[in-house]
């Protein structure tokens, strides 16, 4: 929590005053790995994230606890022996968005920026779109995530029940601020 209050201080020291900041409360995050024994897939809906319209500049926090799965035994694995939830509490990437076109419905864009998970930071460049619908702003990606990328070690003796590299999905609705 602390992390969230002082990374938020910090990007809203950054913005401009008069720019135009978006958030999203409720982000949704997935990750899915497919290896040989078995498919692992989980969902966290309580990813929260600050966009400022004018800058492109966005940071998106991902509470690595809120991850659900469809079995209670994965969510400890996951959280005391992969990302060690209780060192590492929050994934978040810190960058700029750039290409998308406000002007129309649907756009493609992409955030560049550095992404913390189990506590490496790793610059990234990842392809998504930009879709206006009912006045709020919707930003969708597919992204790649290696995981000795970030250290996340897997056991050879787990290797065929967890993929080496796993496919994330992120949505961010928007709102203008009240």
């Amino acid at each position: 929590m602390k992390r969230l209050i002082l990374l938020s201080f910090l990007l809203f020291q950054t913005m401009q005053v008069h720019s135009q900041e978006l958030r999203s409360e409720t982000g949704y995050v997935r990750f899915f790995s497919s290896a040989i024994i078995e498919d692992i897939s989980a969902e966290n809906k309580k990813a929260t994230a600050i966009f400022d319209v004018a800058s492109g500049e966005a940071v998106f926090l991902i509470p690595i606890n809120g991850f659900e799965f469809r079995k209670s035994l994965m969510k400890e694995h996951f959280n005391e022996n992969y990302l060690e939830s209780d060192n590492y509490p929050e994934a978040f990437f810190q960058g700029k968005i750039s290409g998308y076109d406000l002007e129309i419905a649907k756009s493609n864009a992409i955030a560049e920026g550095d992404m913390t998970i189990h506590g490496v930071k790793k610059r990234v460049k990842i392809p998504g779109t930009i879709t206006q619908v009912n006045g709020k702003i919707r930003m969708e990606a597919v992204f790649p995530v290696v995981l000795k990328d970030y250290k996340i070690d897997i056991p050879r003796l787990m290797f065929q029940n967890i993929a080496e590299e796993v496919e994330v999905t992120v949505k961010f609705e928007f709102k203008s601020p009240q």
